[in-house]
Formats: structure tokens, C-alpha cells, sequence
């Protein structure tokens, strides 16, 4: 049933799309959008674009496993059992970024990220997460021609995360007095400070590629403070149809490889993740975007690679 839901919606978006692409004009003035002559670039969650612009951008998706099942060991007796988890994510946020010189941006984020399952087991096994994130900052140009920019992202980020041990987050042992003696209610804290290189790149009209790299610092508060050190990096072809098949569409392909993942403690970094992001360019100014992004996890607590599927839609105003 979910999956029929999401070929509907990407059906109804495909048509929406397509009536709406009578007002594309090939040759008009790309200023607004991150172009570097004229090709348009299309990004891929993760690897932002280092272009100084301004725009609201307005993001929603969902996200559950793909083919993952995880083993139960019941006390009192020697079977194991697997199930599959069905974990539901549902993610969301908004980004406002605005030029106050022609080399520099301000930027405001927020996102929130929530899961739950629909049975038991899968509570049991995941529990319930809710996480908020808030971020300022500042992307500075450093160098651009008319084929190249490099530009450096300075944030503060603030994130909180809320978790509900239903009993079997620690260990993958079920019993009846599993929750003795084990907090129920989990909060986690941390502020970090990061620094990004982005860099984008025009090969053609129709191809160019972005890639970035950053480090970041920070403090987790828990029971007590710890500091972490953290670090991601991605890669992308951007391919804009519109010089090719004289479509308003923009393809990215890319991948990108993360330090830690808060889910999961102890997954085995790094952790990869590989992306795929269809956009419909309107004119000069707006784009909307339907990405699918898949992210494999080692999890050491169950042995198991944990396979997520994301599904993302996302609309960028430029002005």
C-alpha cells in the first residue's frame, strides 16, 4: 500500500510538472538559480550548492527499511527469531538563505525527524525518536570564474533528540523485566560548530559536478558532556536536461559519506549514503525537486546491515 501511495505521488507531481512546463522559456535569464554560464546545477541532500543567492527552500519526505530483518533471541529459550521492521520516518524542514553582498549569505535552518513503528516488535526493537535540529551560519564566496566557485559554509547547530527505550534498544534479548532498571526516556543535546568547502564546476552545458568537504565540533549533553569530532564529504554530476533533450529538468547523481550517524551509536563508520534527485525548473526562479536516497548501516547491536530508503520532496524560490 505505501509504495503504490508514492508511485501516486510521483505520478501526480509528473503531471502537474509537465502542464506547468508550457511556461518554460529555453532562453531566459538564469541569474537566480546556481548556474555557472548556462548550466543549471542540481544538488543532492548533502551536498549543498556554494552559490551566493537568495532563497526559501521548503523540504518534506519519508524514509523505512528496504529488505532488512533483524534477529530476536527469547529468553528462557534458545530460538531466534527474525522479523522485518516496519519503521516509519517522517522528515521535514525549511531553509531561508539571503545575500547581503554578492559574496556573502546568511543562513537559516530548521528540520525535525521522527520515527515509529506499527507493531510491536518494532517498537521494541527501534523504539521512538524525535529529533529537532536548528542551524545559523554563513556561506562566503572565495573564488569564481565563469567555469568554477569555491565558497566556505561557517554554521552553529543546535540539536535535540528525544528517545523512548521500549525495552530492547540495548540489547536484542526480549524479556518481561527488560525495562527494570532502564530509563525510559532518553533527551540528548548538542551545539556544534562546522566548517564546509564547497566547490562547483561547469564540464559542458549540460554536465558539471560539486563536491564538498567539512569538519565539524561539538558538545553532546547527556547524563554528562562529551565532545565529538565529526566529519562528511559528497560528490555529485549535475546533468541539466534542458541543453540536452530541451527538457526543464535537472538530474543529480552523487554520493556522500558521513563520520557517525546519531541513530545508531555504534554503526561502523563511515557511513555512505547514495542519491538520486529529479528536478522540474520553472523559469528562472523556482525548482521543485523528488529525490530517493539509499543508506546502508552496519549495526553492530544486531550484526545486520540496516538498509534505509529515503524519499524526498523538496521546493527552492529564488529571488
Amino acid at each position: 500500500m505505501k509504495y503504490s501511495n508514492k508511485i501516486f505521488v510521483i505520478l501526480f507531481l509528473v503531471q502537474v510538472l509537465l502542464q506547468t512546463s508550457t511556461t518554460f522559456a529555453q532562453g531566459s535569464d538564469t541569474t537566480y538559480l546556481p548556474s555557472l554560464g548556462d548550466h543549471i546545477f542540481t544538488s543532492i541532500t548533502g551536498v549543498d550548492d556554494p552559490f551566493i543567492n537568495t532563497k526559501f527552500s521548503l523540504f518534506f519526505g519519508t524514509a523505512g527499511f528496504v529488505e532488512t530483518e533483524i534477529p530476536i533471541t527469547i529468553e528462557g529459550s534458545d530460538k531466534t527469531i527474525n522479523f522485518k521492521p516496519d519503521i516509519f520516518y517522517a522528515q521535514g524542514g525549511v531553509e531561508f538563505q539571503y545575500a547581503v553582498r554578492p559574496w556573502a549569505a546568511l543562513r537559516i535552518k530548521a528540520s525535525g525527524l521522527a520515527s515509529l513503528g506499527n507493531n510491536a516488535i518494532s517498537l521494541a526493537s527501534q523504539g521512538i525518536d524525535a529529533a529537532t535540529n536548528f542551524g545559523i551560519g554563513w556561506l562566503l564566496k572565495i573564488v569564481e570564474d565563469d567555469n568554477l566557485l569555491l565558497s566556505t559554509a561557517i554554521d552553529l547547530n543546535s540539536s535535540t533528540l528525544t528517545f523512548v527505550d521500549l525495552g530492547f534498544r540495548l540489547d536484542s534479548t526480549a524479556s518481561s523485566d527488560t525495562l527494570v532498571n532502564r530509563q525510559l526516556i532518553n533527551n540528548f543535546q548538542s551545539l556544534t560548530s562546522n566548517i564546509e568547502f564547497r566547490f562547483a564546476f561547469r564540464i559542458s552545458r549540460v554536465f558539471g559536478v560539486i563536491t564538498k568537504v567539512s569538519a565539524g565540533l561539538g558538545e553532546v549533553y547527556a547524563e554528562k558532556s562529551e565532545s565529538k569530532f565529526k566529519w562528511n564529504s559528497g560528490l555529485l554530476l549535475s546533468i541539466d536536461l534542458r541543453n540536452w533533450f530541451d527538457i526543464p529538468f535537472g538530474v543529480a547523481i552523487g554520493a556522500t559519506a558521513v563520520s557517525n550517524e546519531w541513530r545508531f551509536k555504534e554503526a561502523a563508520p563511515p557511513i555512505y549514503t547514495v542519491n538520486l534527485n529529479i528536478a522540474f525548473i520553472n523559469r528562472n526562479d523556482f525548482t521543485v525537486g523528488f529525490e530517493n536516497y539509499f543508506q546502508p548501516i552496519s549495526a553492530e547491536r544486531f550484526d545486520k546491515t540496516l538498509k534505509f530508503l529515503y524519499t524526498k520532496i523538496y521546493m527552492s524560490y529564488y529571488f
